[in-house]
């Protein structure tokens, strides 16, 4: 069974204990234009490794507290990232978003608003994000209920097979995505670090990887010769989908074999 910490209990309200608020016509406009306006900035991340919308996914799991792994994964399952998908169950968009219920939930009055990728998927990830703290963190049982719906699983004495079946493609494409992550991981661990003349320099350095890399950490070293090299030294959790593709926009690899 998938969990993220803080998991207590697999029972669950969800009628009663998923946040229900609304964001206003106005706000949600507000949120339109600044989601579209970075989704449209200049690229953040190495088009070697990204995945469509990239930015867009990592914003808005650093908004609501999503691993954007899993966030990736829901969007491959749900709609192989098609930001113009529509399904029989009248669910649209990168993030098959439900019309009316859930979208009106979540705030959307118009239909046309889902196919904003960047707006949808910041809806998918506020969605899931009330899932995931209605089911105290239980993985597979917010995705039953992103596929289901809160009521059905509510409502079920245990989880309905094709709703696990869900769950379990859904941990299938995560997995994937994380097995690339640790492929291109392989590459960038073995750069040697950046070298710098200065300590200064080498420090600054180090704390402006710190404050961009969630799952390494990077250190000043100053060496025999009198240079101070810099050097990542990644978590037992691994690096993720966004710190590689940070790691690679910074050119931390071609860095590293320069020195």
């Amino acid at each position: 069974m998938m969990t993220l910490p803080g998991r207590r209990s697999r029972a669950m309200n969800f009628s009663s204990r998923i946040f229900r608020s609304k964001t206003t016509a106005g706000a949600l406009r507000r949120m339109v234009l600044a989601v579209s306006a970075l989704w449209l900035a200049p690229p953040l991340t190495a088009a070697e490794f990204s995945y469509p919308y990239q930015s867009c996914f990592e914003i808005a799991a650093k908004m609501h507290q999503v691993p954007v792994d899993l966030l990736l994964a829901v969007a491959a399952t749900e709609s192989d990232w098609n930001p113009d998908a529509r399904s029989n169950a009248n669910a649209h968009g990168i993030m098959q978003i439900q019309w009316p219920g859930t979208a009106k939930h979540l705030g959307v009055r118009r239909v046309s608003e889902l196919y904003n990728p960047c707006l949808n998927i910041e809806l998918g990830a506020r969605y899931l994000r009330e899932l995931l703290n209605a089911s105290d963190n239980d993985v597979e049982t917010a995705l039953a209920a992103y596929n289901y719906g809160p009521g059905r699983i509510s409502r079920a004495d245990k989880l309905p097979e094709g709703a696990r079946k869900y769950a379990a493609k859904v941990a299938g494409h995560q997995a994937r995505i994380e097995a690339r992550n640790f492929a291109v991981s392989e590459g960038l661990l073995v750069a040697k670090g950046v070298v710098f003349d200065s300590g200064i320099r080498a420090q600054r350095f180090a704390r402006s990887m710190n404050a961009q890399i969630d799952n390494a950490r990077f250190q000043a070293v100053r060496e025999t010769d009198g240079q101070h090299r810099v050097q990542m030294h990644v978590s037992e959790r691994g690096l993720s989908t966004t710190d590689v593709a940070t790691l690679q926009a910074l050119g931390w690899s071609a860095l590293g074999d320069a020195s």
